[in-house]
């Protein structure tokens, strides 16, 4: 039997997963990809190997709107260690610094209150040197593992809320909402720095990715004791209930032709998305359906012209148009 036999047909969705301890993120995705014999699995946004929680994995025809998803906020809940810094900013590094004086009194709830609202909204932010950031092309933890020291630049960043949930010195805990690209174990630095006693990640868990909740994922074990029609089927989301943060737009069989073809769709000014709103001005990413609820990919809905809404397509489930081979003739509505 061949090796595209063995594989099976084509998966497309999104799998949420409880990703373990002592795992990489990419030792995840080549996990899920045995199991469900499928060579296209990606995750949208890693965890360190460290980290639990929620990672969410594309597969098949869903791995091209990865980008849609990657880009979600997060939210954690973290475990703060002070009177050390390490490395690394977690508990895997080198010591680089020890505090000695009374922890009790340095690290207080009242101190933490006044340090973590320097820590919300919107700022710059400097990566971890053992981060995946490029400097001149190569990893920056590559070069510092060959001690040298990479110079990375801040980064802009974003935090909703940062909730204490406990303050037991050495260790609080703290509970987060934040853009993508946020690094937990740069935010234990700085706030060591802060307090001026040093500080390390000890802990981290993803709870929300978007609008999805660590309840919805899928045990790892579990999910390797599932043959890949039970997963699909009970434990994976299709590509519109996974963007479903997008506003959706259904289109006319004429409409979704053209969109097919590469071309842009004039709509009727004030056109109406799910739930009730009309396109209002500006631009809008959109989830695009036909008129029988099949996901057809994402657009742009820009009603720049002041007359006519325009649907710009930007990424497209080919398979799934009416104007596909595998889905017949379009119904003719000229």
């Amino acid at each position: 039997m061949s090796r595209r036999k063995q594989r099976g047909r084509e998966i497309c969705g999104v799998l949420p997963v409880d990703k373990p301890a002592a795992m990489t993120s990419h030792d995840v995705v080549d996990r899920v990809r045995r199991v469900l014999r499928q060579r296209s699995v990606g995750h949208t946004g890693t965890l360190d190997p460290a980290a639990t929680g929620l990672l969410m994995l594309c597969v098949g025809g869903a791995t091209k709107f990865a980008r849609y998803l990657s880009g979600m906020d997060k939210t954690y809940r973290a475990v703060v260690s002070f009177g050390r810094a390490t490395d690394s900013c977690d508990g895997d590094g080198e010591t680089v610094a020890q505090y000695d004086g009374d922890l009790a009194q340095a690290v207080t709830a009242e101190k933490l209150g006044c340090a973590l609202p320097k820590f919300t909204g919107k700022f710059n932010q400097t990566p971890p040197a053992y981060s995946a950031k490029k400097v001149n092309g190569k990893a920056a933890y590559r070069l510092a593992r060959q001690g040298i020291e990479p110079r990375l630049k801040p980064v802009a960043v974003r935090v909703d809320k940062i909730i204490m949930i406990r303050c037991e010195p050495p260790e609080v805990e703290l509970e987060l909402s934040c853009s993508a690209g946020f690094y937990l174990r740069a935010l234990a630095r700085d706030l060591g720095r802060e307090l001026g006693t040093g500080a390390y990640l000890k802990s981290l868990v993803r709870t929300k990715v978007g609008p999805f909740g660590l309840e919805q994922a899928v045990d790892l074990d579990k999910l390797s004791a599932a043959d890949p029609g039970r997963i699909e089927a009970e434990m994976m989301l299709g590509l519109d209930d996974a963007l479903k943060f997008m506003p959706a737009l259904c289109l006319s069989d004429t409409a979704a032709r053209d969109l097919f073809f590469g071309r842009q769709v004039e709509l009727e000014s004030g056109t109406l998305i799910e739930g009730g709103c009309g396109s209002g001005g500006g631009l809008v990413t959109v989830r695009i359906r036909d008129n029988r609820g099949t996901f057809l990919g994402v657009g742009e809905l820009d009603s720049f012209r002041g007359g006519a809404d325009v649907l710009r397509p930007r990424r497209l489930m080919a398979g799934a148009f009416p104007a596909h081979p595998e889905r017949g003739k379009l119904d003719s509505t000229d």
